[in-house]
């Protein structure tokens, strides 16, 4: 088996360390003329938005249950009195989500700095946005609960799993405000745009997120030549081997969005151990089997390492490199940021895909 390079690997191992770990249930351009008008709702002042309530208050929303700092299988009721003016999230992941909604983010968890994300940890799809909106760190991979409380919270958001999890805080948070503890691994994006902007207030400007990305996509459909199809979207693994995003994956789901057939290996062909046995929104395939696996005519794939190419990955493993797509040089990357989707990543890959399919 041919083994990743050291710093591919290490680049890889840093993503999943990061937080990331591949639900991915999460391609930078520079330049932003071709979004920065779809953005607009999701980038504009949330204090703004803020000031315009939405629905009824107080409300009442579910949260997983928490019981000696784990997360369980029941959930509970959190009464929010009033429309949030300031909130905190814990988890980084979640984080994007709320900002693209204009709710009222005043600090955040962060991941480790790397391929995904700026110094501060906060990922570089949305870095410029929680800049500009003067959104605070508290704590990298672990908030720091002093931190948080010292930023005197109206509203707490929690993530269950995952490495920005928080769940073993959520107990002492709820005595600084109303803490929802929110599962985003078993969620598309838009799934959790929409939890969000119920938890939130913030309904409507959910509501236009997820219709500025159907917007967009109907928008770049009409903009490029439809690619050969079917395809496939790919992630090198970190113990060799490829892990193939299906149509219940955040990536998967945009492909099919956009109209197209994705292809995933059969249940012949894939791992049934590993870290990925049993998901639905990603497979694995060991090298070994590569040649039955890789049938795309075009293979879409997030690239950690912009230095070296998924195809000559490919091309350095036997049964990958006669693969219709390596053969004819139809391998199409996006950046880290493709890594975890929001909307403000979902909109750079529309971006991207325009820009190489462009008529």
């Amino acid at each position: 088996m041919t083994h990743l390079p050291t710093m591919r690997r290490r680049i890889i191992g840093a993503l999943l360390a990061s937080g990331l770990a591949v639900s991915l249930a999460a391609c930078s351009s520079d330049d932003d003329s071709s979004s920065s008008d779809e953005t607009g709702s999701a980038t504009g002042s949330a204090s703004e938005s803020a000031s315009e309530s939405q629905g009824e208050w107080p409300r009442t929303v579910d949260s997983i249950a928490v019981d000696n700092g784990s997360p369980t299988d029941e959930t509970e009721e959190v009464e929010i009195p009033a429309q949030p003016e300031k909130i905190v999230s814990t988890s980084v992941t979640l984080t994007g989500s709320l900002l693209s909604i204009d709710a009222p983010v005043i600090a955040s968890g962060a991941a480790s700095p790397g391929p995904t994300s700026d110094d501060k940890g906060f990922f570089k799809q949305w870095a410029d946005v929680a800049d500009e909106r003067g959104v605070k760190e508290i704590g990298q991979l672990e908030p720091d609960f002093e931190r948080i409380a010292a930023e005197d919270p109206d509203l707490i958001i929690v993530s269950a799993f995952g490495q920005d999890a928080a769940p073993d805080l959520a107990e002492r948070l709820q005595e600084v405000a109303p803490t929802v503890v929110l599962d985003y691994s078993d969620k598309d994006w838009t799934e959790v745009t929409t939890q969000l902007g119920e938890i939130t207030g913030h309904e409507a400007e959910a509501e236009d997120a997820i219709e500025d990305f159907k917007d967009r996509a109907s928008e770049v459909t009409e903009n490029i030549e439809e690619p050969e199809q079917p395809v496939q979207f790919i992630l090198p693994a970190q113990d060799g081997g490829v892990n193939f995003m299906t149509g219940e994956s955040a990536q998967g789901r945009i492909l099919e969005e956009l109209g197209w057939d994705l292809d995933v290996p059969g249940d012949d062909v894939i791992r049934k151990d590993g870290n990925f046995a049993g998901r639905t929104d990603v497979v694995q395939v060991t090298d070994e089997n590569l040649d039955k696996a890789l049938t795309g005519k075009t293979i879409f794939a997030t690239n950690a390492d912009a230095g070296s190419p998924i195809k000559e990955l490919l091309e350095e493993k036997p049964t990958a490199r006669n693969a219709y797509a390596v053969e004819n040089d139809r391998i199409f990357e996006f950046g880290a940021e493709t890594f975890r989707i929001d909307f403000y990543s979902a909109m750079l890959m529309l971006d991207q895909i325009e820009e190489y399919f462009k008529k």
